[in-house]
């Protein structure tokens, strides 16, 4: 990328909201971590009720490690509708750098906990609706337009057993997951490790029971389609397989004949260097 096109690229983002950052950091972070600026938001942006807490569990706390709002996937433009809700007693808990898109919706309800694993990246136009809890674990990736919402909000009756049934449970998404635009995780959601979702997918129940690993998850409602699938998380390894079928137009597989190891170095640059 030349210095124009980089140029371009930046004008192009939804601008640093300094005065929205200093108010976040230091309204929900203790000093000592507020001070660094850890948390940068981007973009129109409305607070409401921040009356819950930030917490920051990692071992390393920089400048901008979150980043909200940013345009990195130029799937949506900014239509003014991100905002961050947190009621008394919520907490949204980072184990280390985020990146979310821009237009996004934060809503923590009372006594509810969020939290985000290191180096995960979501899309625009996303929604974290939280009323009990959602994990999301480490490396995990979330395509556009997507949900993750652990309650019904409203109950109802088994006219037939008389049963009503809890209207929140927890979801908890594993490790190195990747997750396709348009899907829609909600309550008791539980996913293993290196899991793929297929776009579009409506998720609603424990997946971990499953014997396979490396599941491909699709359907709505979702259920196994296959395993032994392995998304490719290094962007090094990734510009190589680039290069094979860009000088390769006929070909329709690339052979990875070495062991793939994923040991995400470039993913930690990216977060801390470039994004």
């Amino acid at each position: 990328m030349n210095l124009l096109d980089k140029l371009i690229y930046h004008c192009s983002q939804p601008r640093l909201r300094l005065l929205h950052s200093l108010f976040f950091n230091f309204k929900l972070l203790p000093i000592k971590q507020a001070i660094k600026l850890p948390i940068y938001i981007y973009g129109p942006i409305k607070f409401y009720w921040l009356c819950g807490k930030i917490e920051l569990r990692s071992e390393k706390i920089f400048s901008g490690m979150i980043k909200l709002g940013r345009n990195n996937e130029f799937f949506n433009g900014t239509d003014k509708s991100s905002f961050i809700l947190m009621e008394k007693n919520s907490k949204i808990i980072f184990e280390g750098p985020c990146a979310i898109g821009n237009n996004y919706k934060i809503r923590v309800t009372q006594n509810a906990e969020l939290i985000f694993g290191a180096y995960t990246f979501f899309g625009s136009s996303i929604k974290f609706i939280c009323s009990n809890k959602i994990k999301i674990g480490a490396y995990t990736r979330c395509a556009y337009e997507s949900q993750f919402v652990d309650s019904n909000f409203h109950f109802v009756l088994n006219m037939k057993t008389g049963n009503v049934t809890r209207r929140e449970s927890e979801i908890l998404i594993g490790k190195c997951n990747w997750i396709g635009n348009c899907t829609s995780i909600t309550k008791g959601s539980k996913t293993k490790d290196f899991s793929i979702i297929c776009a579009g997918s409506l998720m609603n129940k424990d997946y971990t029971q499953n014997e396979e690993n490396f599941i491909m998850l699709g359907g709505s409602p979702a259920k196994v389609l296959t395993s032994g699938l392995k998304r490719i998380f290094s962007t090094e390894i990734e510009k190589d397989i680039i290069y094979f079928f860009n000088n390769n137009p006929k070909a329709n597989n690339y052979n990875l004949t070495s062991e793939l190891s994923d040991d995400f170095k470039d993913i930690h640059y990216w977060f801390e260097h470039m994004m």
